[in-house]
């Protein structure tokens, strides 16, 4: 089982339904937001098929995993950028979200493989598995149905209000 889920080809339609999903999410909300004024969903949907997209150009089999993390790194900041530009919805919590648990996923399977030299699976690997997987799916699915599938936006409300009360 191991050997099929770190297997590069299963990664590789793993990647592909992942870029097929952010792809069919911009269309989606490009064509769900053309009586609408507001095109955030829009911008974001689009910089996370460009940025999910670009990898159609990798060699799976030569890229690193500090590549992908410095590939996310890039990414959030394209989004924290936008911010300033659109208005702030519960897909771009999501996004900054999901893509910062994959940022470090990335960057500590970097340590493990690269830095530590240490190629044996370990429950680690599990977690960058599932982890990864999950983050990818659950950013897909959030611009399709519009909701708070994980509570996220309402956590960050529960937190804004707990540190605006201590400001004062």
């Amino acid at each position: 089982m191991v050997e099929l889920l770190l297997n590069t080809n299963i990664s590789f339609y793993i990647g592909a339904f992942v870029q097929w999903g952010f792809l069919m999410a911009f269309l989606y909300s490009l064509v769900s937001s053309i009586n609408s004024a507001d095109k955030s969903i829009v911008w974001l949907s689009f910089i996370m098929a460009l940025s999910y997209s670009s990898s159609i150009f990798i060699d799976m089999d030569a890229i690193t995993y500090f590549d992908f993390f410095l590939f996310d790194i890039i990414t959030l900041f394209v989004i924290i950028l936008s911010g300033f530009f659109i208005k702030i919805s519960g897909v771009y919590i999501y996004l900054l979200f999901g893509l910062g648990i994959n940022t470090l996923l990335f960057f500590a399977m970097y340590i493990d493989n690269d830095v530590m030299h240490h190629y044996e699976f370990w429950w680690f690997w599990w977690v960058y598995i599932v982890g990864i997987n999950f983050t990818d799916l659950t950013m897909v699915l959030v611009f399709f149905i519009g909701k708070d599938v994980l509570k996220l936006a309402w956590l960050e409300g529960k937190l804004n209000k707990v540190f605006n009360k201590r400001a004062y």
